[in-house]
């Protein structure tokens, strides 16, 4: 009878939110972090040639210069300058998804798994 009132008490109850809650958390920033083919590890923050020196050269590469907008006071909307945006796609080998690296300004800002060949 002890074990069930253990079982069934608040703070066993709270135990497992506060357990489920940080595996959520694991999950949810999963995508912050890619394994290299060659087993290396990248993240969001590295810079471009760090990320290239753990992992190689990508299958490919596009590039384009994004117009950086701002809201004046008075509400509209202005160019203020531009930034390069990168997209590196990596083939991560057999039974893996591509990757898909976005880079603003040389420094990586996010990493994809693409689920579609």
């Amino acid at each position: 009878m002890a074990i069930v009132r253990h079982v069934t008490s608040g703070t066993f109850v709270r135990g497992v939110c506060v357990a489920w809650a940080a595996s959520l958390a694991l999950v949810v920033n999963a995508d912050d972090v890619l394994r290299c083919r060659n087993g290396k590890l990248v993240q969001v923050g590295m810079v471009a040639a760090e990320v290239e020196s753990r992992c190689g050269a990508p299958s490919s590469r596009s590039a384009e210069e994004v117009p950086i907008r701002a809201r004046t006071a008075s509400g509209n909307v202005i160019q203020t300058g531009t930034t390069r945006m990168e997209r590196w796609t990596y083939k991560r080998g057999p039974g893996q998804f591509d990757a898909l690296l976005s880079f603003d300004n040389d420094k990586l800002v996010s990493i994809e798994l693409l689920t579609n060949p």
